[in-house]
């Protein structure tokens, strides 16, 4: 099979800025883009193993299989393996992080770990579609494709997708929340926690070009309790083994 032919793409307002370059591509995302990924495998399974200390779960091999699965089943985009690695990798910190920020805030932990898990639902469902488009295409969009994709993704496509899956009520309407708070600042105190989450999980995952201080700034814009960054802090060394154990980045 020949390889896919490269296509160079370059600022634009929007996604159909590309049609002219990419027409095949552009078609077939948002046909694709109609297609809700199939449905977590496991989801229950890797919520309540997440529920322990992360330095205790490295040799636990069911809850480990239980993350294979659930990567497998949704994480997946051949074509687009670094990108996906990089999602899969910041929803496993951020479900780390949830657990403990909801034990020390007194929040619903496996609610919280839950969403924390397919918090970047629309990005998946949309780098999903993306792999395909290429592969159907057999062309491969380079240049800032990521940003101009999904920023051009349907609005109503986490809804979609969510629905299809059958979550648990609780579990979808807090996805839909978090996804409307990050356009609308819509404040909500499992949102914010959530948002503390996703803080501390960047700061791991993407510790070389972090912004020095983003946790602590999130934790000082959501006003909560210090002590739900020191709880973290002091979980950090076994949440980073579990990721190299769980989620190892490809080396670029």
């Amino acid at each position: 099979m020949s390889s896919p032919s490269v296509v160079l793409l370059r600022p634009a307002p929007g996604v159909m800025a590309f049609a002219p370059q990419a027409p095949q591509v552009i078609r077939a995302f948002a046909g694709e883009l109609l297609r809700a990924p199939p449905a977590p495998i496991g989801l229950d399974a890797c919520v309540g193993y997440l529920q322990q200390p992360a330095g205790l779960l490295g040799s636990r091999q069911i809850g480990l299989r239980a993350l294979q699965n659930l990567r497998a089943s949704l994480f997946t985009a051949p074509g687009r393996d670094t990108e996906m690695a990089l999602l899969w990798c910041e929803a496993l910190a951020t479900a780390c992080y949830a657990r403990i920020v909801a034990d020390a805030a007194g929040f619903d932990a496996p609610l919280l770990t839950g969403a924390a898990l397919l918090h970047r639902t629309g990005e998946i469902a949309a780098l999903r579609a993306l792999a395909q488009a290429e592969h159907v295409a057999s062309q491969r969009l380079v240049g800032p494709v990521m940003q101009q994709i999904l920023q051009a993704r349907d609005d109503e496509l986490i809804a979609r997708v969510t629905h299809s899956w059958a979550l648990p009520g609780e579990l979808r309407l807090l996805v839909l929340r978090w996804r409307d708070a990050q356009e609308h600042s819509r404040r909500d105190v499992a949102v914010d926690l959530l948002t503390m989450a996703q803080a501390l999980a960047t700061e791991q995952v993407h510790a070389v070009t972090c912004v020095p201080g983003l946790a602590e700034a999130a934790r000082a814009s959501l006003q909560l309790p210090q002590a739900i960054v020191t709880a973290a802090r002091a979980a950090t060394d076994g949440i980073r083994v579990l990721l190299a154990q769980a989620a190892p980045l490809p080396r670029c």
